[in-house]
Formats: C-alpha cells, structure tokens, sequence
C-alpha cells in the first residue's frame, strides 16, 4: 500500500497509469456487450407441505369377518353395556336403590306387601331375608303391638336350658298335658314336647296361635252363615287332620321366621275386624231399639289405617279359651293374657321372658325329684361332657392369646 504510492516530488509512477487504462477499457466493453436484464425482487421459496407432497392415501382396509362364538359373547355384552350406558337413567329399578332405603321402604308396608315384593326377584329376598328380624320387628311394633302382647311365641325346646329338659320331659309332668291333648284334639294339634318347650306360657302360647289361625280359617263360613263341618265324637277325619298339620306347621315356621309371626298377627286383626263389622250388620234395630256401637268403638278409618290401635279402647276381656269350633259363631274378638285396670290402661301378663321363667323354675322344682336315676346320671354325664368341651375350648382361647 505504501509502495504503490508516490510521494511529493517525485515523477509519477507509470505501472500504474496502464493498469487503471486497461481497468477502464474492460469496463467499457462489458458495458458495451452486456446483456441488460432487469432485476426482479427476490422472492422467499415455500417449502410445501407433507400432504401437498405426497399423493393423498386413500384407506381399502376392512373388517376381517369374525365368526367366533367367544368373539360374538364379548360384542353381545360390550353392546349391553353401551346401551345400559346410554339409556341408564331411564332403566333404574328397586334394586339400584341402598339397602338402607330398601329396608326402611319395608318397614312401612303390610306383611302382605312384603311377601309379594319378596317374590320379585332373588335380590329382593335375599335382601328380605338378611333383613327380616329388623324389618319384622318395626312392623310389629307400628301395627299389631297389642296383638304381639296378647299372643306370645312359644319356647323352642332347644332353646330352654339343659337342667329343665328332665323335668319337661317327665312323664308325670307329660300326664298334667293330657287335658289340652283331650279337650282340643278337634282344633288344635296337641304340641311336641321335645319341639317346644311344655310350660305353662309355651303351652297357651301355642294353643293360642294355633287357634287364631283356624279361626281364620273359618271366617268364610261365618261370614256366608254357613255351618261349620261338625266332627263326631271320637272320630278323626282325614281333612281335618290335615288341617291341623297345616296350622301347626304355620306356627312352627313363625318361631323360626319373625316375619311369619307378624302374617299371623296381621290375619287375626283381620278377623276381629271383619267380625266386629259382621256382628254390627246382624244386630236388630227396631223402631224403639237404640244403635249399638260397636265393640272398642271401631270407625272405618281404624279399619283403613291397618293397624291395631283402637284394641287399647276400653272392651271386654277374653278370659274364656274357646275350647270347641261352635264357640266360633259367638266370638267377636278373641284377645287373652290382658285385663283392663282401675287406671283405664290395659294390662298384659303373659310376655315372655318373665313369666316363661317362672314356670321353668317350678317345673325344675317340682319335676326334676321325679326322674328316675339312670336319666338323671346320663343328664348329669351330658352336662359333665358339655362343661368339659367349654373348658377346653376356653384354654385354647388363652393360649392362643
């Protein structure tokens, strides 16, 4: 850079006075034959995109046809489910509901109901049935908790302690039982005494149910004025046999199911109630004669209302077992073990487990000296057995704790 300059004074440089001409020179001829194209702004390329690139793919696949019946089962239930899915708030039934508001729905209805909806489906009676001594129970106490008081379940004899079965069992003591097995034979199946317990309570208890259920088995012909069939004397017929199997099988189960205890309950309200309408229909009235109500002042809307209520109004006791079927055409409102007091309420008697008690304890005492000796060493070797299987079944408890 400083070599190709001159400095002051000095005589110009000649080299390059001939290359700026021959620059100049070039120059001019590229001017001269130079193609003068006009220049376009420059544009930017689209890069294109992957579909205008390629060919659209067109899909030809199909189904393969499936013929399996495993196959065919999962579609019929993946339909199924599509389907309940769809339409599931229209398709709700009883059973979708909780058992809480199920069991609380049975508590209101008639033991009536609760059989019929029983026989709907499996899942309602098993839901019955792991729920019946609830829902038993809150029906009798809202609709026949006079009736419950006036007619006591009898004692199963499994159920009584072991020290009592000698006495029970006894033959002096099976000799006393021998007026109910004499006096009721016609209506009433005489009760097995290792079935159920054979004091006193356990026996009226049974006789009364018995009595109330072939008592409504006659109402047709009371209320028809027809005669009830007359037995003779020391005859036994095969129908009426039959008859009182069927009642005494009725009463068996309700001692085992409580829900039979309460239709039994719930047909004899019937029939005090049918009959006190019967009875208030049939009396005279003549010009002079004054109308009677009727018996505890039952209205038509004691009788809708399906429960036993008005039986707390003042009426007459039942102090009189109707030993026959002809003391049917007199009866209107069968309710033992109650009186009415000087305070105006009525009072029951007869509930177990009070008074049941008090008859086994008299029947320990009085009946157990009778059994002869080699009954009372074989009970006395069961009761032995039974401890000795409760001890050893407490050690294990303890060593295994």
């Amino acid at each position: 850079m400083t070599g190709s300059m001159s400095t002051p004074g000095s005589p110009p440089n000649t080299s390059n006075v001939v290359a700026n001409s021959d620059i100049n020179v070039a120059a001019c001829l590229r001017a001269q034959y130079a193609i003068d194209t006009p220049r376009l702004p420059r544009r930017r390329h689209k890069k294109p995109t992957r579909e205008e690139a390629e060919e659209p793919l067109v899909d030809h696949t199909k189904a393969l046809p499936v013929h399996s019946k495993k196959t065919e089962r999962v579609q019929k239930r993946q339909h199924k489910k599509t389907q309940k899915a769809a339409h599931g708030a229209t398709n709700l039934t009883l059973m979708d509901l909780p058992s809480e508001i199920l069991t609380e729905v049975l508590r209101w209805l008639a033991v009536a109901d609760v059989f019929r909806i029983a026989r709907t489906c499996h899942g309602m009676q098993g839901l019955l049935l792991l729920h019946e001594k609830a829902i038993s129970k809150d029906i009798i106490a809202r609709r026949y908790w006079n009736l419950y008081r006036c007619f006591p379940l009898p004692i199963a004899f499994n159920d009584v302690p072991p020290e009592f079965h000698a006495g029970l069992l006894s033959d002096k003591r099976q000799e006393l039982l021998n007026i109910h097995r004499k006096s009721y034979h016609q209506h009433i199946r005489m009760v097995d005494p290792r079935e159920v317990c054979t004091c006193m309570t356990c026996v009226f208890a049974w006789n009364n149910l018995c009595l109330i259920i072939d008592l409504h088995h006659w109402q047709e012909n009371l209320a028809n004025r027809e005669p009830i069939p007359m037995i003779p004397r020391g005859t036994h017929p095969a129908w009426n046999q039959d008859l009182l199997d069927r009642n005494a099988d009725i009463v068996r189960l309700a001692m085992k199911r409580p829900l039979y205890y309460a239709a039994i309950l719930e047909k004899h309200l019937a029939t005090i109630t049918g009959t006190i309408l019967r009875f208030s229909k049939w009396k005279k009235k003549g010009a002079t004669a004054r109308p009677q109500p009727r018996l505890y002042h039952l209205t038509d809307k004691d009788v809708d209302s399906g429960t036993d209520a008005f039986l707390e109004r003042k009426g007459p006791p039942s102090y009189d077992f109707p030993f026959h079927r002809d003391n049917y055409y007199s009866l209107e409102a069968y309710l033992p073990n109650r009186k009415f007091g000087a305070d105006g309420k009525w009072h029951y008697y007869a509930l177990p487990p009070t008074q049941h008690e008090r008859d086994l304890e008299w029947v320990g005492s009085t009946f157990v000296s009778a059994v002869p000796p080699e009954q009372r060493r074989a009970q006395a070797l069961a009761n032995l057995k039974d401890h000795n299987v409760r001890w050893s079944q407490y050690l294990e408890r303890v060593q295994q704790t």
